[in-house]
């Protein structure tokens, strides 16, 4: 006899319909209908459940349905094999979940511990070499020679920049004469000279490397010419000078 048919046996016994019966267990009568007909199986929760209430041995509602076990057993390993599965996936996402935890963890102290050195070791420098803070949060500083030296304020970038230094370094050296303003400004490996005209606020840009020789430049104006040539000796002591501070103010 397989389940269907036990299923009818024993509701037929306690004289119950099938609504009265799919009550009892949260089910349609449909669903009661399917089993019965063998369209479907109850889950194997459901079947120690019907054991249980009318007290008939689980041997004997499976007794001789061999599709019925079979189609339990399947249903058993494919749960386990998913169970499985999902405690697998679990572990995996836990120990990245973890191991991001950590690193950031880590990261954000390192993080701190350089900001307060960067920065510290910045506002040190800039006052012990002069600079004064202005209106726009620009540190200046007047040279003997001169020279106004100008420095951004410096913060480092928040923590989720992933980013363990300023953005914006760079130093500028600026210069007046009664024809032009010159202006170099410093930065990581990187040099860059501007001229002014007076007459006309025109700017030349002049191609220079770190001790401030010209660089070849084919396009350079004959005006851009005479003020470096003019003014090369200054530009030089600029160079030197400005190295001097930018490492000092950034140093790492």
């Amino acid at each position: 006899m397989n389940i269907g048919k036990s299923i009818r046996q024993i509701r037929s016994e306690n004289n119950m319909s099938q609504e009265e019966f799919a009550k009892i267990f949260f089910v349609t009568r449909q669903t009661v209908s399917n089993w019965e007909c063998e369209k479907s199986y109850p889950d194997l929760n459901t079947i120690v459940k019907i054991s249980d209430r009318f007290e008939i041995s689980l041997d004997k509602l499976l007794k001789e349905d061999e599709e019925m076990v079979n189609d339990i057993s399947e249903k058993t390993a494919m749960g386990l094999k998913w169970n499985k599965i999902r405690r697998t996936v679990f572990i995996i996402i836990s120990i990245i979940i973890v191991g991001a935890i950590l690193f950031l963890t880590v990261e954000n102290v390192i993080w701190h511990i350089r900001k307060d050195k960067l920065e510290r070791y910045f506002n040190d420098s800039v006052l012990s070499l002069g600079f004064a803070e202005s209106d726009e949060r620009y540190y200046i500083m007047n040279g003997d020679d001169g020279v106004s030296y100008e420095l951004p304020h410096q913060e480092m970038p928040s923590f989720w920049d992933f980013s363990t230094d300023f953005h914006a370094k760079h130093l500028d050296c600026r210069y007046e004469t009664d024809v032009c303003d010159i202006n170099v400004r410093i930065s990581e490996d990187m040099y860059s000279l501007t001229v002014t005209d007076k007459s006309d606020g025109e700017d030349y840009y002049i191609r220079i490397d770190k001790n401030g020789n010209l660089l070849s430049d084919k396009n350079l104006s004959e005006f851009a010419e005479k003020q470096y040539s003019e003014n090369s000796d200054i530009i030089r002591n600029i160079m030197e000078n400005g190295i001097k501070i930018y490492q000092q103010v950034y140093a790492n």
